[in-house]
């Protein structure tokens, strides 16, 4: 099942956002400890609430440096937390701001980044990766049902920390960094977003084509990240980011390394929806949440509108008896849906061949030029389909012809129509010849049948 959590948290919660003039009475609130991190504007340290003895992150930012458009970034990351609350979610304690600097208090997460855990380990067992799936899964799909879109998800931004309920956890994550999130105003294209921002190596196809995207390109992300997790390398992998990008729109991944030898096809099946290059088609946030690799119930699979679309055509194309029509689409060679005009379709196929790439990942993250670097990175047309061949009047002498293969009799006099039936074995025979009707020059009246599909 899908988060139950629904829209909790769509409205701001109550966080104290406080504004000082002197950082020393700041100082008089928390005591700083180690360094946990550095970016370009701002610096991340431990501190203990002298008063409950409490440890937190301290995120403390210079406005003055940063300047006004970072502070934006930033003063939108801010409402974004303020307005989240989910265990899989870093929490936002409370806001200290001063002319020059602004402090968010936000939770420890004591084991560090995803990433570094992944530099030490290699690579992570199938069971960890699916218990890191099912909750970032979770914390996505909440986002997106509150029209919140990450947009730069990767594991340096996905941290883990103890969890104080289950002490075996030994995943306990919280996905962090909202500085290029947005808060969308609902469905629809005109709610599409364009920016080209992100991390090259997580950038999903449509973002990489300049097109009109929407929350599904967190999705691709997370296809990448369990991809990563799994083997230790992404997915696509090149020496220079244009030849990078033209990877990842033709979306071809390799499952030929011996590292996915053990690995179940379920697994492979959930990364193949994630990192499907047509959004339309591409599983959603819930759907990956109720997918039977991360849900592990057995016979669930994806729920995605336009494959069930094609299912009921399929069925549509099946006559009475449960046979397909002869001369239909049924095998899947009808027209592919157009999807130019669905919300997130971009085009393009996901193709799942496998080839042989050059093994260099690039990590950094590009932004739109605007915005300076913060700290860290579907109508179908159906092809006729008839039940029968159309003939015309013939001088030829009628016969009498069986056709072993197909299992059909056939008589025919003067080419006059004959009434059909079913044998007991379901096939269709001919039965006896009936009196042609004829025109006015003596030709007979060929009766033509329709079959509706």
């Amino acid at each position: 099942m899908a988060s139950s959590k629904g829209r909790q948290g769509s409205a701001e919660k109550s966080v104290p956002h406080t504004r000082i003039e002197d950082e020393s009475k700041f100082e008089e609130c928390y005591r700083f400890g180690a360094k946990l991190g550095q970016g370009t504007f701002g610096i991340v340290r431990e501190a203990t609430n002298i008063k409950t003895e409490q440890c937190w992150a301290i995120k403390a930012v210079n406005k003055e440096k940063a300047g006004s458009s970072t502070v934006k970034l930033l003063e939108r990351e801010v409402s974004i937390l303020k307005r989240v609350q989910h265990e899989n979610i870093i929490h936002l304690e409370e806001v200290f701001e001063t002319s020059k600097k602004m402090y968010l208090v936000m939770e420890l997460c004591e084991r560090g980044e995803l990433a570094d855990i992944l530099k030490v380990k290699g690579q992570l067992p199938e069971d960890d990766v699916k218990t890191v799936m099912k909750k970032l899964a979770s914390a996505i799909s909440y986002l997106h049902k509150n029209d919140i879109v990450h947009r730069d998800l990767k594991l340096e931004n996905i941290l883990v920390g103890r969890n104080p309920e289950d002490p075996a956890d030994t995943f306990h994550i919280k996905v962090t960094d909202f500085g290029l999130s947005v808060v969308k105003d609902g469905p629809g294209h005109e709610n599409m977003m364009q920016a080209f921002c992100g991390t090259p190596m997580y950038m999903s196809p449509e973002i990489i084509d300049n097109k009109t995207y929407s929350q599904q390109c967190d999705v691709w992300a997370m296809g990448v990240i369990a991809f990563m997790l799994l083997v230790g390398s992404p997915p696509f992998k090149s020496k220079d980011e244009d030849s990078l990008y033209e990877l990842i729109k033709k979306g071809d991944m390799d499952f030929s390394s011996p590292l996915w030898a053990s690995i179940s096809k379920g697994a492979k099946d959930c990364i193949c929806g994630m990192l499907k290059v047509d959004p339309a088609h591409r599983l959603t946030a819930s759907e990956v949440v109720d997918h039977s690799w991360i849900s592990g119930q057995e016979g669930q699979g994806r729920t995605n509108v336009l494959e069930m679309m094609k299912q009921f055509r399929l069925n549509q194309d099946m006559d009475d008896d449960g046979s397909a029509i002869i001369g239909g689409a049924a095998d899947g060679d009808a027209e592919k849906p157009n999807s130019a005009g669905v919300e997130s379709a971009r085009g393009g196929s996901a193709g799942n061949d496998t080839k042989n790439k050059p093994k260099v990942s690039l990590g950094k993250t590009t932004r739109s030029p605007s915005i300076p670097t913060p700290n860290s990175t579907l109508p179908v047309q159906r092809t006729p389909k008839s039940g029968m061949k159309t003939t015309t009047p013939s001088s030829k002498t009628p016969t009498s012809s069986k056709s072993p293969s197909s299992n059909r009799q056939s008589s025919v006099t003067n080419r006059s129509p004959v009434t059909s039936g079913k044998s007991s074995s379901g096939n269709r025979t001919s039965q006896t010849p009936i009196k042609p009707m004829l025109n006015n020059n003596n030709t007979p009246k060929i009766k033509k049948t329709e079959k509706k599909v």
